[in-house]
C-alpha cells in the first residue's frame, strides 16, 4: 500500500454524509489519496483506469480530479512527500485512519469496503450553486477495478432507500442527501440532483468530450497527481442565477462588473495540474482564451531577482507603466468602468489633485519589484523598487508627489538619512508605527520604502536575492520558467512564530509548516494561453 497526503476531513459535515466526504476527498483536494495494491482489474469486471470526467455532465463549471491509486515514481514520491508533511513514517496508516473515521457511521472501513474495488482515478464536479448561500450540488465518479465489490459497498450503506432514475437503480440516503450507484465501472455518488445530472450525461453531453475541457487537459496535462478545471463564465452565471431576485440593484452592480470583465477578457477556462516530485510540489496552471493585449517588454523575473538578498518575499512586474495602462484600457473595453473612458477618469483625478498620473508616473515606470524581509515585527521592512525609463522624469515626480501629499494634510518631511545622490521625502505614519515611509529617486531607480535600511538597500543592495541559495532552489523547481514571485517559506514561519508565540493552534500547525521550503512562481504567455508554473520545495 502506498501513502497519500490528505487534509484531515471535517468530523461531521453540516448537511452532506460522511460517506460522500470520504469517497470524494480524493477529488476535492489537490494532493490525492494513494490506494492499496496494484491497479489491475479483478473479479467483477471493473475498469481501474476509467476517466471520471466521462461520467459527469459537460455543463459542470468546476471539476477536480486525482490519481487515487498511483503507481511507479508518483507513488514513491507521494510516500516521501506525505511522510515529510505529516511527520510520520507511516503516512498511509494515518490517512487510512482518517478515512475510517469518516466511514464509521456507515459501519464501513477503507481496507474492507473501499480498497478491494478502488480504481486509479476519481473526479468530482460542481453541477449547481445553492441559492441563498445554500449547499452546492456535486457529484463524484470513482473508477472501479471490481464492480461486484463496489456494488456490495454501495448496497451496504445504512439508512438508504431504493430509487430509480432513467433506468438506473440507486441508493438514496435522505440524511445528507446522497445518492450512489455503480455505473459502467465507476461508483457515482453525490447529491441527488448532482447524481441525476451524471445519469443524464450517459446519453447526453459528457464533460470529457467538451472541446473546452479537452483543450484544458491538453494544455496542462493529466499525468500528475491531480487536475483541476473551471469555466469562470459558466460558474458566474450559475452563481448569479442562484442569487437572482435576492439582490438589490446596488448589490447586483458589482456582479455585472465582474461579468463585464469576464466577457471582455475572453477568458474561457482555467486549468491546473499537480505533480509530486520526491522533494517538491509543482503546479502547472493556465488561463485559456485571454485576449492578447499589447504589453510592455519588461523583465519581471529580472526585477524579482534583483532585490536585496535575505528578502522572504519578492514579486516582480515587467513594465509597470505599460501594464497598468493596458489594464485601464481593458477595464474600459469590458464596460467595468460604467462606460466612462479611463482616460477621462485620470483627467478628473488630475483636476482634483493637480497631478497627471499618466504623464508624471506611468510614462516613466519600467520594471518593478516589491520585497519584504525580517522575521520579527521589529525588523520587518520592505520596499517597492521601480526602474525608470526616464530618470529625469522620475526625479521630477518627487516634488510633485510631495506637494500632493501636503495638500492632503499628510505629514511630510525630508529624508532623515538620504543615500548619496538620492532626493526624496519621508511620510510620518504616527506614533503607532515607529518607521516612516521613505520616497526617493536616484539615477534610474525610484523607491518607496518602509523600515530600517530598506531605502538604502533597495537603491544599492550589497547582494541580490537571485544569487541566494533559497532563490536558486525554488527557481530550479519551475521546469525552465523564470520566477517572478518568490516566497521563502521558512522565514515566513519564523515571522509567524514570533507573532504567535505559544499560541496553541500555531504550535499544532508548526510541524507541518516546517516541512515546506522556499517557493516560486513564474508566468508566461503564448497566444491565448497565459501559463503559471509554481512550486514549493519539500526538503
Amino acid at each position: 500500500m502506498t501513502s497519500s497526503l490528505l487534509p484531515r476531513p471535517v468530523t461531521r459535515p453540516r448537511s452532506r454524509s460522511r460517506l460522500l466526504g470520504a469517497l470524494a476527498a480524493a477529488a476535492v483536494v489537490a494532493v490525492p489519496i494513494a490506494g492499496c495494491g496494484d491497479s489491475s482489474g479483478s473479479g467483477g469486471g471493473g475498469n481501474a483506469g476509467a476517466d471520471p470526467a466521462a461520467f459527469l455532465p459537460a455543463t459542470a463549471p468546476v471539476y477536480v480530479e486525482a490519481q487515487v491509486r498511483p503507481s511507479g515514481d508518483l507513488a514513491t514520491n507521494l510516500d516521501a512527500v506525505a511522510g515529510k508533511i505529516l511527520r510520520t513514517g507511516d503516512p498511509a496508516g494515518k490517512v487510512v485512519g482518517w478515512i475510517d473515521a469518516a466511514l464509521k457511521d456507515d459501519g464501513a472501513s477503507y481496507a474492507k469496503d473501499i480498497a478491494p474495488w478502488l480504481g486509479q482515478r476519481a473526479g468530482l464536479a460542481v453541477t449547481a450553486v445553492g441559492a441563498g448561500g445554500g449547499d452546492a450540488d456535486v457529484v463524484a465518479a470513482i473508477a472501479t477495478r471490481d464492480d461486484d465489490a463496489a456494488q456490495k459497498f454501495v448496497d451496504a450503506r445504512k439508512g438508504t432507500a431504493d430509487r430509480e432514475y432513467r433506468g438506473v437503480k440507486y441508493k438514496y440516503k435522505a440524511d445528507g442527501d446522497t445518492a450512489a450507484a455503480v455505473i459502467d465501472h465507476a461508483v457515482v455518488i453525490g447529491t441527488e440532483k448532482g447524481f441525476k445530472s451524471a445519469v443524464d450525461a450517459k446519453s447526453g453531453a459528457k464533460l470529457a468530450d467538451a472541446a473546452q475541457f479537452k483543450k484544458a487537459r491538453e494544455v496542462v496535462g493529466t499525468d500528475g497527481a491531480g487536475f483541476a478545471y473551471a469555466d469562470p463564465g459558466r460558474f458566474f452565471d450559475l452563481a448569479a442565477g442562484a442569487a437572482s431576485g435576492k439582490l438589490s440593484q446596488d448589490d447586483a452592480a458589482p456582479l455585472q462588473m465582474v461579468k463585464g470583465l469576464l466577457t471582455g477578457s475572453g477568458l474561457q477556462s482555467v486549468a491546473a495540474s499537480l505533480n509530486v516530485a520526491k522533494d517538491a510540489l509543482q503546479v502547472d496552471a493556465a488561463a485559456i482564451g485571454l485576449k492578447a493585449r499589447a504589453t510592455g517588454k519588461g523583465d519581471g523575473p529580472g526585477a524579482a531577482a534583483a532585490v536585496p538578498a535575505g528578502s522572504w518575499l519578492s514579486v516582480g512586474i515587467g513594465d509597470v507603466g505599460g501594464t497598468f495602462d493596458n489594464a485601464l484600457k481593458g477595464l474600459g473595453a469590458s464596460g467595468a468602468t460604467g462606460g466612462v473612458d479611463p482616460a477621462t477618469l485620470l483627467q478628473g483625478l488630475k483636476s482634483q489633485l493637480g497631478f497627471d498620473v499618466q504623464k508624471d508616473l506611468l510614462s516613466w515606470m519600467g520594471d518593478a519589484a516589491l520585497f519584504v524581509r525580517g522575521t520579527t515585527m521589529s525588523d520587518l521592512s520592505g520596499a517597492l523598487v521601480v526602474k525608470s525609463k526616464d530618470p529625469a522624469a522620475s526625479k521630477a515626480a518627487i516634488p510633485k508627489l510631495r506637494k500632493v501629499l501636503k495638500g492632503l494634510n499628510v505629514d511630510v518631511a525630508g529624508l532623515s538619512a538620504a543615500p548619496a545622490g538620492a532626493s526624496g521625502f519621508s511620510v510620518d505614519l504616527g506614533s503607532s508605527v515607529p518607521a516612516s515611509i521613505d520616497v526617493a529617486a536616484k539615477d534610474d531607480t525610484f523607491v518607496i520604502a518602509l523600515g530600517k535600511d530598506a531605502l538604502r538597500d533597495a537603491l544599492s543592495p550589497s547582494a541580490t536575492l537571485g544569487d541566494s541559495a533559497p532563490f536558486k532552489t525554488a527557481a530550479g523547481l519551475l521546469d525552465g520558467a523564470k520566477p517572478s514571485l518568490f516566497l521563502d517559506t521558512p522565514q515566513v514561519v519564523k515571522l509567524i512564530a514570533a507573532v504567535a508565540g505559544s499560541d496553541e493552534d500555531f504550535q499544532k500547525a508548526k510541524p507541518t509548516l516546517d516541512a515546506f521550503g522556499p517557493a516560486a512562481a513564474g508566468v508566461s504567455s503564448d497566444g491565448d494561453v497565459t501559463r503559471l508554473k509554481a512550486a514549493v520545495a519539500i526538503p
